[in-house]
């Protein structure tokens, strides 16, 4: 046992790392996104549904104007450290002052420009504070992504815990005592800042020459680079943000409340997706820099299926308890948002494999593909929004979330078909296993079993089927644990 567990974290080959990345990756997520889930929740219930609201039209209202430092440096210097280790802090030293840049325009739209388009009153008193908390986070998530490249992943999970306990922390403190929107607010800065200082402390070995290290000719290339994913991000926005910001054109706090809270539990469910792409993107950047183009195929054939096998129970379980789920979470005032939830949820079917496809476009340098499929999604998503939320309010909203999605993965889908033809043969029977799982949650809902003992039987029963039909994908996640192949 203690050589297999030597096997996992020290063998050096593409399925060892991955796993021990994964692993990182996830206790440190995992356990730390934890305490951020917790808090959440808990503010959701302390400030009310019209408090809940206000904040997060707030913390959506500033998202909208981060276009400017998502211009994508992050996932340039993720992806250049891992091809070229030799230039690491060239990369990091230069990508650092980009950011700089990039985020003193941001602070300044947020503070002077945001206010003028907010619809909810209250809101523009926490801008302030949230974009203090989002230039911090940035900051920190910059550092992340130098770990990334030299594949760090313990590094990352020491830093997204040190963050979020402090914002478990500060935040149960200010809600405990004074739970107001804009002390919450004010709370989250502060845990921002301590995550900064973490992330900052573990990369000082690194951040020598700071100055001398800024490479010029650099800053060309990586903008150039980052352009596309700068664009792609200015259309994202309006898929993840838009909703917010229209809902308070023509709806209140409580229907903004309603709506993040449905918005926040799909948010979580799709965490683990994002964790398959980070911990398999710097091994794509390499095969595509090496020509590997069958481990690439391997590699990517393999990640989507363990997503599709993540994300088929995840909505069907999902939309069986939607009441159940958002009444245990957020209590019983929240429970008009079932139904906005319940839509929602389907869209994880597009989320979950984006990163994927989105990572080997930009391992081959091809991102610019996705500037205009993000644009027609966007576009999409805002005029399905002034037709749907007058009418429909946050199920409306739900509802253009849902295709604008399903719109954005249709277009780089067939476009990927001209880089790679995926192979995505026997999600049939994955399909009917997590149908008959969602009949088993069904029943044990109807009976009045208590929805967490209802999630872990449905759960486990759900992988005792992928079991018994010998899904293939699950055998190649268990010979992570033998490592007598390599990727």
């Amino acid at each position: 046992m203690i050589k297999r567990i030597k096997n996992i974290f020290l063998a050096d080959n593409a399925k060892a790392i991955i796993f021990k990345n994964f692993f990182w990756l996830f206790a440190g997520n995992v356990g730390s996104r934890f305490f951020k889930a917790a808090i959440i929740i808990y503010a959701a219930r302390r400030l009310g549904v019209d408090g809940y609201g206000i904040f997060s039209y707030a913390v959506g209202l500033a998202g909208f104007f981060v276009f400017i430092k998502n211009i994508g440096i992050d996932a340039v210097l993720t992806r250049e450290v891992a091809k070229d280790p030799e230039k690491q802090h060239k990369y990091l030293s230069t990508a650092f002052w980009i950011e700089i840049i990039l985020l003193v325009i941001t602070f300044l739209l947020i503070i002077f420009i945001a206010p003028f388009f907010s619809g909810v009153k209250g809101a523009a008193i926490l801008l302030p504070f949230v974009a203090l908390a989002l230039i911090f986070d940035d900051l920190r998530d910059l550092f992340i992504a130098f770990f990334r490249g030299k594949e760090k992943m313990e590094l990352e999970a020491l830093v997204m815990v040190a963050a979020n306990i402090s914002l478990a922390i500060f935040g149960f403190i200010v809600l405990f005592f004074l739970p107001t929107p804009k002390l919450f607010a004010m709370s989250t800065a502060a845990a921002s800042l301590l995550g900064l200082i973490a992330a900052a402390f573990l990369i000082k070995p690194f951040m020598k020459g700071i100055l001398r290290n800024f490479t010029k000719d650099m800053v060309s290339p990586m903008l150039k680079s980052a352009f596309p994913i700068a664009i792609g991000g200015f259309a994202g926005v309006f898929l993840f943000n838009v909703d917010i910001v229209m809902l308070g054109w023509w709806r209140d706090a409580n229907e903004i409340g309603f709506y993040s809270a449905a918005q926040k539990i799909v948010g979580m469910l799709a965490i683990f997706s994002g964790f398959i792409s980070v911990v398999t993107f710097p091994n794509l950047s390499r095969f595509a820099h090496s020509d590997s183009q069958q481990k690439i195929k391997k590699l990517a054939e393999t990640s989507l299926k363990i997503i599709f096998i993540i994300a088929l129970p995840l909505v069907i379980g999902g939309v069986i308890l939607k009441s159940s789920l958002i009444g245990f979470i957020f209590g019983a005032s929240y429970l008009p948002a079932a139904n906005a939830f319940a839509i929602l949820l389907f869209s994880i079917l597009a989320i979950h494999p984006l990163p994927i496809y989105s990572n080997i476009l930009f391992a081959f340098d091809k991102q610019a593909k996705l500037i205009k499929y993000a644009v027609i999604a966007s576009v999409c998503n805002v005029a399905l929004n002034f037709i749907l939320i007058p009418k429909y309010g946050i199920e409306g909203a739900a509802a253009t979330t849902l295709v604008s999605f399903f719109v954005y993965i249709f277009l780089i889908r067939r476009s990927m078909k001209h880089i790679y033809d995926f192979n995505f043969l026997g999600l049939l029977k994955v399909a009917i296993s997590a149908l008959l799982m969602g009949f088993l949650a069904y029943i044990l809902n109807i009976v009045g079993i208590h929805i967490i003992i209802n999630i872990v039987i449905s759960g486990a029963f759900y992988f005792l089927l992928l079991y018994l039909i010998k899904e293939p994908i699950m055998k190649e996640i268990f010979s992570l644990f033998r490592f007598n192949s390599k990727i």
